[in-house]
């Protein structure tokens, strides 16, 4: 359950982040597009994608296409949508970390030179020099793109690899997303949510069973759908992908299957999402506790009102935004070790 000043924490939050989207986006603008769209098992995506949803709405704006990386086609885009902004799926894939993210992102900019391009809430960062120099002269070539950052580790890094892109700070999106109806009868659980892709670093996901010295212990990376949900979000995902390959296929922009195939690629994208985050809240539910070493698993415990430990990945994405303001949410704790996240979780679960 959210404590009454963490409420009031979030909606300070909503409030700003809408303001910073009011600038970046611009006014008269009332119809946008939204490219990288997520249709993976990522929750975290899915919960940035659901806060995105929620501010375009209150900002009054219609959606006209949305793609993932491999549905894309300018020319679909110009024949749905021929005026307004043109936004990118925030996230945490700005950089070389991700290459396939920000080779899209890249051929969207080179692409796109008549539209508004931004670039919703990301961390940066780059291992190659000559991947940021890359980027630095796309983006910067661009007549209308803004970067939307949502640390200031980020913006420091981007200001040194990214000189001649225009950046603006903005809270993660997936504040914006509002729980609905989450009620836990009892919470007697551990959940710890490990990483374990190349940005792990903490270990977490290789913690014996015994760990905590407790029976009722779940180990996991955000978890399998299961059942006839698990089901549905295959069919989804196939959906999504016959499209993607059907527009390959053509080589050609199709106003046919714009208004038939694709739409219901993105009514699959939505259905995608909204699977992925039902399947966590499930995971959640009945949790005494988390120990996580992802940024959304934080967030979204944060949005819950779980008490919850964050570990950090390999360059810090979760630690600079926690300092910043995630972290003054009540239930969230941080820890630089295994050993302090272990400890404080014992000192938790006694309180």
């Amino acid at each position: 359950m959210l404590s009454t000043s963490d409420v009031a924490y979030l909606k300070t939050l909503q409030g700003s982040t809408i303001e910073t989207l009011k600038r970046a986006i611009g006014s008269p603008a009332t119809n946008v597009a939204i490219l990288d769209v997520p249709n993976q098992r990522n929750v975290g995506d899915s919960l940035i994608w659901a806060g995105e949803l929620a501010y375009l709405e209150k900002l009054g704006l219609r959606i006209r296409y949305i793609a993932d990386s491999r549905g894309y086609h300018p020319g679909d885009l110009r024949a749905a949508m021929p005026e307004g902004v043109v936004l990118l799926h925030g996230g945490g894939n700005f950089g070389d970390l991700w290459p396939t993210h920000q080779l899209h992102r890249e051929r969207v900019v080179t692409e796109l030179q008549e539209f508004r391009v931004v670039l919703l809430p990301q961390s940066v960062y780059f291992g190659s020099r000559e991947a940021a120099a890359r980027a630095n002269s796309v983006m910067g070539a661009h007549p209308d793109f803004t970067a939307l950052l949502r640390d200031r580790e980020s913006m420091d890094r981007a200001r040194v690899d990214l000189p001649d892109v225009r950046i603006e700070f903005c809270f993660d999106m997936a504040f914006g997303f509002e729980p609905r109806g989450f009620s836990v009868a009892r919470a007697d659980r551990v959940v710890i949510i490990g990483r374990r892709d190349h940005e792990s670093s903490s270990g977490l996901a290789e913690v014996p069973s015994d760990w905590l010295g407790m029976s009722n212990l779940v180990l996991t990376d955000w978890g399998p759908i299961g059942g006839a949900a698990g089901l549905r979000w295959k069919i989804d995902r196939a959906i999504v992908k016959l499209d993607a390959t059907l527009m390959r296929f053509s080589g050609k922009p199709s106003l046919a299957r714009l208004n038939t195939l694709h739409r219901l690629a993105e009514r699959a994208i939505h259905d995608i999402n909204a699977l992925n985050i039902a399947n966590a809240l499930r995971l959640y539910a009945g949790s005494q506790l988390l120990v996580v070493d992802r940024l959304h698993a934080h967030v979204l415990a944060g949005l819950l009102g779980i008490n919850h430990i964050a570990l950090d990945n390999s360059y810090r994405k979760i630690g600079s935004v926690f300092d910043e303001y995630s972290g003054h949410l009540s239930t969230a704790h941080y820890a630089t070790s295994l050993e302090a996240a272990r400890m404080r979780a014992k000192e938790l679960l006694v309180e």
